[in-house]
């Protein structure tokens, strides 16, 4: 399915790059060509994480658990990703500001690796 949704993905971004132009490009087309390269980059690194966790994890860990950490960081490195060329169109992206997304991205994925790993304990006690 998501092999699928990612490629649909992709050909919108294809679509969306060939047919208009961005210099009489109103927001809506913008913010659909942000969203759509989102969708995009999302559904690749998603499917890129699960290919790797289960060449590197083959017997140690369950499928649907790769799968939910691997959408969790691909979503959240996709954000990045999309607020740098956000930040870089409007021509205020700086090696401080990436260096900002970098850290708010770890302090989100280390929060919510606490907060599971929390919710774990509490479960088996």
């Amino acid at each position: 399915m998501m092999l699928v949704a990612t490629g649909i993905a992709w050909l919108g971004f294809f679509i969306i790059i060939n047919n208009f132009d961005p210099q009489a490009a109103n927001l809506v087309i913008f913010s659909l060509f942000y969203f759509i390269l989102f969708l995009s980059i999302l559904g690749t690194l998603s499917l890129l994480g699960f290919l790797l966790r289960s060449l590197w994890n083959r017997k140690r860990a369950r499928p649907r658990l790769m799968a939910t950490e691997s959408f969790r960081q691909a979503l959240i490195f996709a954000a990045v990703l999309i607020i740098a060329l956000w930040l870089q169109a409007g021509r205020v992206l700086t090696w401080w500001n990436m260096l900002l997304l970098i850290v708010l991205a770890t302090v989100v994925e280390f929060s919510i690796l606490v907060f599971r790993q929390s919710a774990d304990n509490k479960a088996n006690h």
